[in-house]
């Protein structure tokens, strides 16, 4: 039979919306950074160039918002996975957008890290802060 944990250790209804818009908006500013920096070849075209810069700030944008959700994870006590899964996108896509700013592998990662974001958000609403399920 499984009991709720106490109403103590739940997270605030007002924390975990900004938590789930943190993560949202994590995707959506990476995404948009992605579509921008994205071609096949880097040559020197300064229209390229700009999209290049412009997509990899999008990036790191939104790697700060996941970085965000993931110290608001951390303060609503979610399992460690779900921080884990939160963690992704920063981790993943934008680690491989500063290692390797002209290559398409950031694009890659993206699609292994954004669906761990959102598994990450879905479990983090549903326990909402309860660490029983580690």
């Amino acid at each position: 039979m499984r009991q709720d944990p106490p109403a103590a250790n739940r997270g605030s209804w007002p924390g975990l919306i900004l938590w789930g818009a943190l993560i949202v908006a994590s995707i959506v500013l990476m995404s948009i950074g992605l579509w921008r920096s994205m071609f096949f070849g880097y040559m020197p075209d300064p229209a390229l160039v700009e999209d290049l810069r412009v997509g990899g700030l999008y990036i790191l944008a939104g790697a700060l918002a996941s970085l965000g959700a993931t110290a608001l994870s951390v303060i609503l006590r979610h399992p460690r996975w779900v921080i884990a899964f939160v963690a992704a996108p920063a981790v993943l896509v934008g680690g491989a957008a500063l290692i390797a700013p002209t290559s398409l592998i950031r694009h890659v990662v993206a699609a292994a890290a954004f669906p761990l974001a959102v598994v990450g958000l879905y479990w983090g609403m549903r326990h909402r802060g309860s660490r029983r399920s580690e």
